[in-house]
């Protein structure tokens, strides 16, 4: 009896399957069950609609599926594109010493389906460049924000010492082209301090 992984947070966390209706969460436990080691089912609808209880629309169902399940051979055959991935990680060909890889690979292989899984990884490998850089995005905005938001305390705190009350907005500016931090605004405060103290 083969084991496979299944994802104990696809309920929680993965927005695609919180979205499916429950007979295509059912079928996709089904179909993540059924499936050979690399994640090729042969098609059986009917038998799959009598274990579940449920009389399936093929062309619903795929279109629910959507990318994450690629069909071929005249569609006999339905191939869960991410299983390797998620089962066995990142399957390498020239990693010879790694045996059950191999022999995953001849199978991905067999079935005409290894160019499409190097395709995948590949695309898996853009996309989390893709999610790194907008994730670098959003820490840059947000330092860029706090930034912002530390100048104009900095300026309010400044501005309610000042004595000479005028001119509010191009002194603002002018302030926000200080690259401020606490050692400099302390010193501004020390010499308005003088400055009243003088007049």
């Amino acid at each position: 009896m083969s084991k496979r992984f299944f994802d104990t947070t696809i309920w929680t966390q993965n927005k695609w399957f919180r979205k499916l209706r429950p007979e295509h969460k059912l079928f996709w436990a089904y179909l993540f069950t059924n499936c050979d080691a690399v994640g090729v089912w042969e098609e059986d609808l009917e038998l799959a609609s009598i274990l579940i209880g449920y009389d399936y629309d093929m062309e619903q169902l795929l279109a629910d599926l959507g990318d994450r399940v690629k069909i071929f051979s005249n569609r006999k055959k339905w191939w869960v594109v991410d299983f390797c991935n998620f089962q066995y990680g990142e399957l390498v060909e020239n990693n010879i010493h790694n045996k059950p890889h191999q022999s995953y690979i001849s199978l991905l292989k067999k079935h005409r389906l290894w160019i499409d899984y190097t395709n995948s990884i590949h695309r898996d490998k853009e996309k989390e460049k893709e999610k790194d850089i907008e994730k670098e995005k959003e820490k840059e905005k947000r330092v860029e924000t706090a930034a912002g938001t530390k100048a104009v305390n900095f300026f309010e705190s400044f501005w309610s010492v000042y004595p000479r009350k005028v001119g509010k907005a191009p002194a603002k500016k002018s302030f926000e082209k200080i690259k401020m931090d606490q050692g400099l605004f302390d010193k501004i405060l020390k010499a308005v301090e003088k400055q009243i103290g003088a007049g």
